[in-house]
């Protein structure tokens, strides 16, 4: 009797409904804005992430989440002759995203974790927040650009996101899922990489010289050079800054608890 009770407690443990899961995931990340006039992707792995998820109706979940990535880049990444390589900025930023997102799959959810679909894709929705941090180096030195305001702004560390994906979860076991997922985030800054306007004039020369940078290189666009005078453009302060994450996660359903009082009962007649 005490052998069949602790199989029937395990059996209960293993397959009662589960709502919440938590899920681990790394991947690429790829910024929009001034210093990538080409929108070249990379390659490399920069963000980690952190999130729980609850299965609130037969197709719709919502999802808190963390991410730590880092964007960077550079104009001499820029198309060979064009403004942005005479320009010759860079800069590098390690930033914290957190968001709320609702998760609406395409197929509904039958009750059953352990029978779930192989394959189950989602679109997200959502609004959060990001800390960015611009930096850049001059003669071995990192400087932090937000406190120099090189186009003479101030301008805050945090800004508004939000955030739209479309994934797919494959089922690995009962118990976990490996997901992957295509991730936009539109903010509301024009400043994750320091440039949004114009040049300007600096008393300070350590300031000067990491607010503009054309000098040294060659002139490459004898046009674009003689441009980057104070008054001149820095950039485009017409359109936001953005990035993009691909993801890939692993993703595990929690023992049942409170999350079992999501689903509905029949009323006892």
């Amino acid at each position: 009797m005490a052998a069949q009770a602790s199989a029937q407690n395990f059996l209960s443990w293993q397959y009662n409904d589960r709502y919440f899961t938590l899920a681990l995931g790394t991947g690429q990340t790829t910024y929009f804005g001034e210093l990538n006039s080409n929108n070249r992707l990379n390659e490399d792995l920069t963000h980690i992430s952190l999130g729980m998820e609850a299965r609130l109706w037969s197709k719709v979940g919502a999802r808190a989440e963390l991410i730590y990535y880092n964007i960077a880049n550079d104009d001499r990444f820029a198309d060979d002759s064009t403004f942005a390589q005479q320009r010759n900025l860079s800069f590098e930023s390690k930033n914290l995203e957190f968001s709320l997102q609702g998760i609406f799959y395409l197929h509904k959810y039958s009750g059953n974790y352990h029978k779930r679909r192989n394959m189950d894709p989602y679109l997200a929705l959502g609004v959060g927040f990001t800390t960015f941090n611009p930096k850049a180096s001059l003669d071995g030195t990192t400087y932090k650009l937000r406190q120099l305001e090189t186009e003479g702004t101030s301008y805050s560390n945090m800004a508004l996101v939000f955030p739209g994906a479309i994934g797919v979860k494959f089922r690995m076991n009962d118990f976990m899922n490996f997901n992957m997922e295509i991730a936009y985030r539109y903010t509301m800054t024009d400043y994750l990489d320091d440039v949004s306007d114009k040049f300007v004039t600096h008393d300070d020369l350590t300031v000067s010289l990491l607010a503009n940078r054309r000098d040294e290189i060659d002139i490459v666009n004898q046009e674009a050079y003689d441009q980057m005078i104070p008054g001149g453009k820095r950039g485009n302060p017409d359109t936001k800054d953005s990035y993009l994450l691909l993801r890939f996660q692993l993703e595990i359903f929690l023992p049942p608890g409170g999350g079992a009082t999501l689903k509905k009962t029949p009323t006892p007649k």
